[in-house]
């Protein structure tokens, strides 16, 4: 029998108060994750709490800034093609299995299989077969990483890679324990049989009710980490949301609703926290389908939504419109906009009806198409607004309300006109958002294909030199964003709201707030 609810939260709270020894955090989380194998996992909503459960060779700290996490040290040669990770002595899996560098070579070789499907294979193709294994080529063997012995990793790579130690920083590259899949198969990641590395494991989980994480005592920093349980409930209802953080049900949300940011202001300003993120908000266009193959029609759309007026009355919580695909917080890079940016809405409009005229539509033969979104009030709002500012160029879009798991199906299928998507950047880098529409790039879901673009980011991916490579993504960029292939609506702030008796949340463009971390100090009565 599942009880209600609201009844979970009643008795969790009960719970929490009758064992006073321990330290439980409450969260909201957006939709179930997919999945929390480290290899198989995608999207934003599997990021969190696969932090929490696998570390891997290099971590994030309590800033949010990149440090040893299962490593001990780390050497580079002095050509930049080999790497060699020492791990930390006496490593266990939860279940006290010893973990070893075996385990990260096994697991890395997983994730490059062409079974596996992962997109963020990529970011290993700077290691020597990386692309050639991943393209099912070559076996895995053959991939650029091995283990000379128990403690040390070594990876050979093909070229120079700037961003090889953010790469490991990834959900991706983070070891999968190969004698549990080995006994259960796929069903190894199911509670009561999940093994992890990380500050947590898995207790419980119902899905689209609640997710509960338990402390790991064989975790190698387990005598720091101070919160025992961690629960998420995964609710995209915002004001659901709110209302149990008002109740005192959830410690930290994620989110909360647009038009309650100026009463959250005033009554709730010491628990309100805003940050900048390395996340765009954007629309994707399938530029393989007509009629947009069409860039006539791209620019179109793109002139037509006028993004500034949509975001002043509908979010009113300090997101930046968006004329580029790169956040304007990433380090030492300068965007670059559209060069629409700056036209007033007026002449937009002028030369928006122009262009759709030109494809052949008009009020009386108008362009009908499905515009996607998944369940979130927030993304419904700016699927209305982008419907109505259509409408004044004589564009009929169709809302389509779907899970984010089908919308996640119809990108990756590439069964859509124009869809909501979202993109939250590994890398504290542009190559992090760039390298997603090379032509070849499996997350590439608009088509988007140019030869000059290609090139410019084949070539970054060999440069150290920071204002070199910068140099060459703004020009990248210029590209991109000139073909229209996206719509960017806004560049995201974290806007979370936190209890004032959690201790250690620090604001950080990773988005990187692990429970390891944190403490809870509740009050007592």
């Amino acid at each position: 029998m599942r009880l209600a609810s609201g009844l979970v939260f009643a008795v969790m709270l009960l719970c929490t108060g009758a064992v006073s020894a321990e330290m439980v955090l409450n969260r909201s989380g957006g939709s179930d994750p997919s999945s929390l194998d480290p290899q198989r996992a995608t999207g934003n909503t599997a990021v969190p709490i696969l932090n929490e459960l696998f570390v891997g060779l290099v971590t994030t700290d309590e800033n949010g800034k990149l440090t040893y996490g299962l490593a001990a040290s780390h050497t580079v040669s002095d050509d930049g093609l080999f790497w060699e990770y020492t791990l930390r002595d006496e490593l266990k899996w939860s279940d006290g299995v010893p973990l070893t560098a075996e385990d990260f070579v096994w697991s890395l070789r997983r994730l490059m299989l062409p079974e596996t499907a992962s997109r963020y294979a990529q970011f290993f193709y700077s290691v020597k077969n990386g692309r050639p294994v991943n393209g099912g080529d070559m076996p895995p063997e053959r991939f650029g990483v091995s283990a000379p012995d128990s403690k040390t990793i070594r990876f050979e790579l093909i070229n120079q890679d700037p961003l090889f130690a953010q790469s490991l920083n990834s959900f991706a590259a983070m070891p999968s324990p190969r004698h549990k899949i080995d006994e259960l198969g796929t069903d190894w990641t199911k509670p009561g049989q999940f093994v992890t590395n990380g500050a947590y494991t898995l207790e419980e989980w119902v899905p689209g009710t609640r997710l509960t994480l338990k402390k790991n005592p064989n975790f190698y920093d387990a005598a720091n980490v101070k919160i025992d349980t961690v629960n998420f409930f995964p609710t995209q209802n915002l004001n659901t949301v709110f209302n149990r953080f008002r109740a005192g049900e959830l410690d930290v949300i994620l989110n909360f609703p647009p038009d309650q940011m100026d009463w959250i202001k005033e009554n709730l300003a010491d628990e309100l926290r805003i940050a900048p993120t390395l996340g765009v908000y954007y629309f994707l266009i399938n530029t393989k389908k007509p009629p947009f193959d069409d860039i006539r029609v791209r620019k179109a759309l793109a002139l037509a939504f006028d993004k500034e007026t949509m975001i002043d009355r509908l979010l009113n919580t300090g997101v930046v419109p968006a004329y580029s695909f790169v956040s304007p917080v990433v380090d030492d890079y300068t965007v670059a906009n559209a060069s629409i940016a700056h036209m007033p809405i007026a002449d937009r409009l002028v030369e928006a009806k122009a262009l759709m005229e030109d494809a052949g539509y008009t009020r009386d033969n108008p362009l009908t198409f499905e515009l996607a979104y998944d369940t979130l009030e927030e993304n419904r709002k700016i699927a209305v607004a982008m419907k109505s500012m259509w409408g004044a160029i004589g564009v009929n879009a169709e809302l389509m309300d779907t899970e984010f798991r089908n919308l996640n199906r119809k990108a990756r299928t590439r069964d859509y006109d124009i869809m909501r998507w979202a993109w939250f950047s590994p890398f504290n880098d542009a190559a992090g958002y760039l390298n997603l529409m090379r032509s070849n790039d499996p997350s590439n879901y608009i088509g988007f294909a140019n030869a000059e673009f290609d090139a410019i980011m084949n070539a970054v991916g060999t440069i150290s030199d920071t204002a070199k490579r910068n140099k060459l993504m703004h020009k990248a960029e210029q590209i991109l964003m000139e073909d229209y292939a996206m719509i960017p609506i806004y560049h995201y702030v974290s806007r979370r709201l936190v209890k004032t008796y959690i201790g250690g949340w620090v604001g950080n463009a990773r988005n990187a707030y692990k429970a390891r971390y944190l403490t809870v100090n509740r009050p007592k009565g």
